[in-house]
């Protein structure tokens, strides 16, 4: 199985190389939006979809089947792609980084200084140069 998504939408875009895209959450993660685009595609799939499971069909090279509740159907392309949302996940891994104490000092102090006439000839002096 090359995907499984749930709250399937089903595009067709009318211009560029792609003729069918399923837009839907992958099944068994927490809301992580995945596309299935096809290029070159052949189908009768049908617009409205609660479930659809994409895996390859066996033998058929440039075969795909997507299983729906109601049915399965025969997608022929030329390629398909998956793209996967895995900017939480990778969010999720990173470690928080501070800024460094002087540019975090320089930036609560920046404000303070522009306000006041002192820091605003400051400023202008320092620009002459």
């Amino acid at each position: 199985m090359i995907a499984g998504l749930s709250n399937v939408r089903v595009l067709r875009p009318a211009t560029g190389p792609l003729d069918l895209v399923l837009l839907g959450e992958e099944v068994g993660t927490a809301a992580a939006r995945t596309e299935v685009a096809f290029a070159g595609a052949v189908h009768e799939l049908p617009d409205d979809l609660e479930y659809a499971e994409v895996s390859v069909a066996d033998g058929d090279p440039g075969t795909w089947i997507v299983g729906t509740a109601r049915g399965e159907f025969r997608v022929r392309a030329r390629s398909a792609h998956v793209h996967r949302d895995v900017s939480a996940a990778l969010r999720a891994r990173l470690p928080r980084q501070r800024a460094p104490l002087l540019r975090r000092l320089a930036w609560r102090a920046l404000p303070a200084l522009v306000s006041s006439v002192f820091g605003r000839r400051l400023i202008a002096a320092a620009r002459r140069r």
